[in-house]
């Protein structure tokens, strides 16, 4: 009975808001520029997360 409802108000709440969020905005920024040379993003430097603590 448990995953029945925790089903219904998965499919209820969290599938409608994720569609609704990608009609929005594309968060990974994809889009078609014919024009770019590249698509390469360079990064920002630096290590950050985990592994910035171990060292």
């Amino acid at each position: 009975m448990r995953n029945l409802l925790l089903s219904i108000v998965y499919y209820v709440l969290v599938v409608p808001a994720g569609l609704l969020a990608r009609l929005v905005r594309d968060p990974l920024a994809r889009g078609l520029d014919r024009g770019a040379d590249t698509y390469w993003v360079t990064g920002t430097g630096g290590v950050t997360g985990r592994k910035a603590a171990v060292r």
